[in-house]
């Protein structure tokens, strides 16, 4: 079992300490919302919209993914596999259940996204919030190579808008080499699959943000069978677009989107 110590030194935030990585289980309606958080993050980065969507009468879960939410230790030695596994969990026993299910991620959580709309499509629809499809990280061309020559690499420079941001978040503040090569894998992967998604599609992305590109987006869009594909760009937000400065529209319009599919 992991230590308390192991927990605490990974709290991070604007002075080290903010708010939970705790997963989110919230239950609503007939209709429940998964979102998955991003590489080295959490479910607090996910916390502001899952609460609109619950108000809205959602169901929301953020689960925490393997590896997240301790120490970058426990990241380091981690498959994506081990997470789509995980994710499979979750939508099989929401559907079980009988609910209608959306499925939604940020950064990375896109790319899961994406691939649990493959793996499941009885899953009514797809939202994608940063989608990093192709990366606009220069150090992804040489990640292998970083990999054989350092355990870790910091993570992109936080790009805020708003910066109590900071304070909603709780995020690993490195990047382990290893398991990056095996996301950028995943990524590749997803970019050769895109035709199999075929649920409607919501994609939500900021022209500020660094870690992805506008190319990356266009090619999503483009490229999925997706009967219905809306794509919104923000102005005034970096890449955690769901806690930072226009998270208010991003919720308003991932409502409307899943009244659209949902009703």
């Amino acid at each position: 079992m992991l230590s308390r110590r192991c927990w605490r030194l990974s709290w991070a935030g604007s002075d080290g300490v903010s708010a939970s990585p705790d997963p989110v289980a919230l239950s609503g309606g007939s209709t429940t919302v998964v979102l998955i958080h991003g590489y080295t993050g959490s479910p607090a980065e996910l916390g502001l919209l899952a609460s609109f969507l619950h108000r809205e009468g959602y169901g929301v879960e953020c689960p925490l993914l393997a590896g997240h939410g301790t120490c970058l230790e426990d990241l380091m030695t981690v498959d994506p596999d081990q997470w789509l596994n995980q994710l499979d969990a979750v939508v099989d026993r929401l559907q079980q259940q009988g609910q209608n299910v959306v499925v939604g991620g940020l950064s990375l959580g896109a790319i899961l996204a994406l691939q649990l709309a493959r793996r499941r499509p009885r899953t009514q629809g797809v939202i994608t919030y940063s989608p990093p499809i192709i990366s606009g990280d220069p150090r992804a061309l040489i990640a292998p190579l970083l990999a054989r020559l350092l355990t870790s690499v910091p993570r992109p420079a936080d790009d805020f808008v708003d910066p109590t941001t900071a304070e909603r978040i709780w995020t690993y503040n490195r990047w382990p080499s290893r398991c990056s090569v095996k996301v950028l894998e995943l990524i590749a992967e997803t970019r050769r699959h895109l035709a199999e998604v075929t649920q409607p599609l919501l994609v939500m992305a900021s022209r500020r943000d660094r870690v992805i590109t506008a190319r990356g987006v266009n090619r999503l869009r483009q490229r999925v069978s997706s009967p219905a594909v809306e794509l919104q760009w923000l102005e005034n937000s970096g890449h955690l677009i769901t806690t930072d400065a226009e998270w208010r529209t991003v919720a308003a319009v991932t409502a409307a989107f899943i009244r659209r599919v949902c009703h």
